[in-house]
């Protein structure tokens, strides 16, 4: 139902964008002391692709134990980049620099935080103006 409202579509896709960047800063931050390691970023997000429907959103398992069944990977619904363009580096290579990625993940986290509040009242709006609480 709350789905085909585009409300809905954009705080979904932002929630999805929020956890792969997430995911990628974490990346990141792991090979901060990886011999010629470039940092990686997903594209932004495009709300006007979302609310046209042409932006591909899916969220998939991933296997944390060689026992677990190996998940069916779909098609990457944000593309990660590599950033060529570093303005500091290790004498080994090396371009993440700690403080830009930990400022990336708190702007995540305040798209998250937006994302939700901005759902939740959406949802609360519905809600009222179906007579529901």
């Amino acid at each position: 139902m709350y789905e085909d409202l585009g409300i809905f579509k954009v705080t979904r896709a932002m929630m999805d964008w929020v956890a792969q960047r997430q995911e990628v800063v974490a990346d990141n931050i792991a090979n901060a002391n990886t011999p010629r390691y470039l940092p990686k970023d997903v594209k932004p997000l495009s709300f006007k692709d979302v609310l046209a429907g042409t932006e591909a959103r899916s969220v998939t398992a991933t296997a944390t134990d060689a026992r677990h069944i190996v998940p069916q990977m779909g098609p990457d619904p944000f593309k990660t980049v590599t950033q060529r363009k570093t303005y500091e580096s290790t004498p080994d290579g090396n371009a993440v620099i700690l403080e830009e990625q930990m400022a990336k993940l708190g702007e995540a986290g305040d798209k998250y935080n937006t994302a939700t509040a901005l759902f939740q009242k959406y949802q609360k709006m519905i809600r009222t103006a179906l007579g529901t609480r």
